[in-house]
């Protein structure tokens, strides 16, 4: 019995403890009360804090607690089901197929309440994605002073930031975007912050806060898409702990910095959208960034001929290069052998320029290549054995080109491919009805172009069980929808054929758009179609010879085009 004492003390003395500290089932009841009261101020259509009853907190949905205090220490009601956070909640604007973004049916709305304060050793607060009708961010967020993680992005805030906001001296990540900000960014001191991201937030000027502030540890500063009409203030290349920076789609203007140097471990440049003076020799001081892996300058205006920018890329970039977007940069010659020489290059995007030529087969140099994006150029000739070559090719945009594929074949080792637009192009389909493609497409779009040797759905369409869009419009087809294309199609655009016959043959379960206008479909439109489809949100049979009476019953219809038939 003795030796068991001690133990039995130790027990009864921690049982009293928790009793004071008042804890119960490993959650603080004072925090707890101040998680019921933010939850009473807040909307939630869908649902999401349904799990926010009983004594223990802690088990709530996207409460985290402390294994040893019991205290929260991480609030995350992020809402994931946000597909794009440029756009708040505050209205559902319906455009061409639903509304604007479906995920704000799962945003939270209402008021952030004062009680969340009781939650002092909170370290992660992530409300994102949610929706707090245009008022300002609550100034006691700056309370909590164990806090190592902050997003409040695209989350329906509006005003100016916090002074108090600069007192969270513990902060090492910051994510502001997508809200809508007045005057200046008030952020004083942050001694630990690592990452400040302000995408969106109608700025119009650089940040003058942080220009005084001593970073010594920021390894990500994200500007994007601020309005923000100047030179690139030299204080920006002061931060030499700076890793990423993206600035693009601003409206900087100028000579390029030399000083970019200076950020000797910078790994990824977005300066999309900027004008600099004296064409591309003014980025030339980028081939001095041995770390840089991501290069964005799309829509910068180089204005020269591709082969001169070889001499930037030729040193120490041609090893570490990864992502490289020359977009809409007014390029111009032929596509060159040099880029074939960047062995580690995974995505490059040389859309809407005006290279010229044949794609050489040194692209097949690019083992690692995942995305080819080349549309809107001038290139022409076959699609190179090169392409064929990229066996870790995920995604080929060859839209408006003059290229032709003369045989499946040339696809043939392309076994990881899943988004092809050879829209504008021609192609040669000779294989026999029994071919099995090596890929399984996600996205196929073959808009104008010129199949041969005549115009047909391809018969390997049939194996692409993972098919969800099929682009197929002015393609000269002739013939009648088969009933073997993929039921996984969710958006069938077929209009500007001559395709006959009528569209009640196959069985569509997820099909949202059916787009058949200007056809020559024929006969009753069968009321069976909406059983065929019930997802069916879109129906545009326009431009055809369909006769009898128009199906009443569409559950989810929300559009339904009809004219110049004989209804």
């Amino acid at each position: 019995m003795g030796g068991r004492t001690p133990l039995l003390v130790l027990t009864f003395f921690l049982a009293v403890l928790g009793i004071e500290l008042g804890i119960s089932h490993g959650c603080r009841e004072t925090e707890r009360k101040a998680l019921i009261d933010f939850k009473r101020g807040l909307h939630d259509p869908s649902d999401r804090l349904s799990s926010w009853v009983g004594e223990d907190c802690c088990a709530w949905e996207g409460v985290g607690c402390s294994n040893i205090s019991g205290h929260v220490v991480k609030l995350d009601l992020r809402n994931r089901r946000r597909m794009d956070l440029y756009e708040d909640c505050s209205h559902q604007e319906v455009y061409y197929l639903s509304d604007d973004d479906p995920g704000c049916k799962w945003a939270l709305h209402g008021d952030i309440t004062p009680s969340l304060r009781s939650l002092q050793q909170l370290n992660r607060l992530d409300l994102s994605g949610n929706y707090f009708m245009h008022k300002p961010i609550p100034k006691f967020l700056g309370a909590f002073r164990r806090l190592t993680y902050l997003n409040l992005s695209g989350a329906g805030f509006m005003g100016r930031v916090p002074a108090q906001l600069g007192n969270l001296s513990t902060l090492q990540h910051l994510d502001l975007s997508y809200n809508c900000y007045r005057d200046d960014e008030d952020l004083n001191a942050l001694p630990h912050i690592q990452e400040i991201e302000l995408i969106s937030c109608d700025l119009g000027t650089f940040p003058r806060s942080l220009s005084h502030v001593n970073f010594t540890s920021l390894t990500t500063l994200d500007l994007r898409g601020n309005d923000i009409n100047s030179t690139i203030p030299d204080w920006v290349f002061n931060i030499t702990s700076l890793e990423f920076l993206y600035l693009g789609w601003n409206d900087l203007y100028g000579f390029f910095p030399d000083s970019v140097t200076k950020l000797t471990s910078l790994r990824a440049l977005d300066l999309s959208g900027s004008v600099f003076q004296d064409g591309f020799m003014q980025v030339a001081p980028i081939s001095n960034l041995c770390e840089l892996q991501i290069l964005y300058l799309s829509y910068v205006p180089i204005n020269d001929v591709i082969a001169n920018l070889e001499m930037v890329f030729s040193g120490c970039l041609r090893n570490s290069m990864e992502e490289l977007d020359l977009s809409g940069t007014q390029l111009s010659g032929s596509f060159p052998d040099w880029l074939g020489n960047i062995k580690n290059l995974k995505s490059l995007d040389l859309s809407s320029n005006s290279l010229c030529g044949s794609v050489p087969a040194s692209i097949g140099n690019l083992s690692l290549l995942q995305h080819l994006v080349l549309y809107s150029n001038d290139l022409n000739g076959t699609i190179s054995k090169g392409i064929g070559q990229l066996k870790s090719l995920v995604h080929l945009d060859l839209y408006n080109n003059s290229l032709s594929l003369s045989e499946e074949d040339d696809l043939a080792n392309l076994s990881s491919l899943e988004f092809l637009d050879i829209s504008y192009d021609s192609i040669h389909l000779n294989k026999s009805d029994d071919w099995i493609p090596p890929f399984q497409f996600n996205i196929l779009s073959m808009r104008f172009c010129q199949i041969l040797p005549r115009p047909h759905f391809p018969k390997w369409l049939q194996t692409q069980t993972t098919l969800r869009e099929l682009y197929l419009s002015n393609a000269g087809i002739k013939e009648t929808i088969p009933n073997w294309l993929p039921s996984s199609l969710e958006y069938l655009y077929l209009p500007n054929n001559e395709i006959n016959g009528d569209i009640r043959r196959q069985y569509f379960p997820n099909l949202i758009i059916l787009d058949l206008i200007n056809n020559s479909l024929s006969g009753h439109l069968s009321p069976k179609i909406s059983n065929m489809m019930p997802s069916l949100e879109y129906l545009s049979l326009s431009d055809n010879k369909i006769t009898g009476e128009v199906p009443q019953f569409f559950p989810k219809l929300k559009y339904l085009f009809l004219s110049n038939n004989s209804f």
